[in-house]
């Protein structure tokens, strides 16, 4: 039998989300739900779970073990799928006098709220969404606001995406991106995929099948 490899395990994850046209650490946003956080305990997610449980896009940002489901007098919907959370830390270990440091990596598994029924809704925060104050960058609005020839770009959106047959670049708003660079840098991703309209380069007629993952969208959309 095989040995089991956590890291194998961890990169064939992510490589799963990216064949399901999933990016995990690029989505510098959040919207509608805010960051993924343990249910119990209150405390987010960082490193890879937070990129990995992010991806999924949940409305509801929290998770539980299989014990703290049962702690709460709840069970775990028949069918419900569990999701892989990661825990390292450093440990201090005395040898020969002297003090080594050596790394423990172990994994653990979660369910997200959705899939978990008899919860107590008063024992579930209301959730909210990430917010900053957003300050605009004026050498990045500029390139914008001085191209004649630019897409609409409407703003309040989900998810930050260029639709062809409107000539649209959809975003969120600003002020739920965790840095102001990275709205400015989805949003010119965004538009960069604009420049192929028939209006502009006429990159598009070129490349019939433009559904993401396609022969025809990797060429067309150079990532």
């Amino acid at each position: 039998m095989k040995n089991f490899d956590i890291y194998e395990t961890v990169t064939n994850l992510i490589v799963q989300r990216l064949e399901n046209g999933v990016i995990p650490w690029a989505m510098p946003w959040k919207t509608s739900n805010s960051i993924p956080r343990n249910l119990i305990s209150k405390k987010p997610y960082r490193g890879f779970n937070f990129w990995y449980l992010l991806s999924f896009n949940f409305e509801r940002p929290y998770f539980l073990t299989f014990n703290q489901v049962k702690q709460l007098g709840a069970s775990i919907k028949r069918g419900s799928k569990s999701f892989m959370v990661i825990f390292w830390k450093v440990l201090e270990v005395k040898k020969d006098g002297e003090i080594e440091e050596i790394p423990m990596l172990r994994y653990y598994r979660v369910f997200h709220i959705d899939d978990v029924e008899g919860i107590d809704e008063s024992k579930i925060p209301e959730d909210t969404s990430h917010v900053h104050e957003f300050k605009t960058i004026d050498s990045c609005e500029e390139l914008i606001e001085k191209w004649d020839d630019s897409p609409v770009i409407k703003h309040g959106m989900k998810k930050a995406c260029y639709i062809p047959t409107l000539d649209e670049v959809h975003m969120p708003d600003a002020k739920h991106f965790y840095k102001d660079e990275e709205y400015y840098s989805t949003l010119y991703h965004e538009v960069v995929h604009s420049t192929g309209h028939r209006k502009r380069l006429k990159r598009h007629q070129q490349f019939p099948n433009l559904n993401f993952g396609s022969k025809d969208y990797s060429q067309d959309y150079p990532n």
